[in-house]
């Protein structure tokens, strides 16, 4: 009997900042495969072949790119949100998402309205190590931080202590 995996959909954030830390195998690791609306990889892809993701979207067959149905739903949400969030909504209906990844505040109020669970780029990195993909948080957390992911001391401590670190 096949093992049941989740369907879980990423927005870009994730994406470019794992693979700025060189860890965006752990997405592989956690989920099996990922999937991304076209939006998303679009953005990625934009910034060219030096940008962060660029290579992993690109050659990468676990994470799947993905053309969303319902541009109308898409619309409505472009009044809140960019396109690769807006699309990330729309792909999570319609692959009924059991898990949506990103980082951006007002859309993952949208998705918890939704019904969606979510996670961000630094609860991904808590489950690696709960998971023992990965043997430190810490180190992690300040390459991240060299990049310009922006978290606060207090957040910064949480999961230290969270990780037992």
């Amino acid at each position: 009997m096949p093992s049941s995996r989740p369907v879980v959909v990423v927005n870009t954030s994730p994406l470019i900042y794992l693979s700025s830390i060189n860890k965006i195998h752990i997405l592989k690791d956690l989920f099996h495969e990922i999937f991304i609306p076209d939006a998303v990889r679009k953005e990625v892809l934009s910034g060219g072949k030096g940008s962060f993701g660029f290579h992993e979207l690109k050659n990468e067959s676990w994470i799947k790119a993905k053309k969303i149905k319902n541009t109308l739903s898409k619309q409505w949400l472009l009044t809140d949100l960019d396109e690769g969030e807006a699309e990330l909504m729309v792909l999570a209906e319609e692959l009924k998402a059991q898990l949506i990844i990103m980082d951006d505040k007002l859309g993952r109020r949208i998705a918890h309205l939704k019904g969606f669970p979510v996670v961000g780029t630094l609860r991904v990195l808590v489950n690696a190590k709960e998971k023992g993909i990965i043997q430190e948080i810490k180190p992690l957390l300040n390459k991240l931080k060299e990049a310009g992911f922006w978290f606060s001391e207090d957040i910064y401590r949480t999961i230290l202590k969270q990780s037992k670190e």
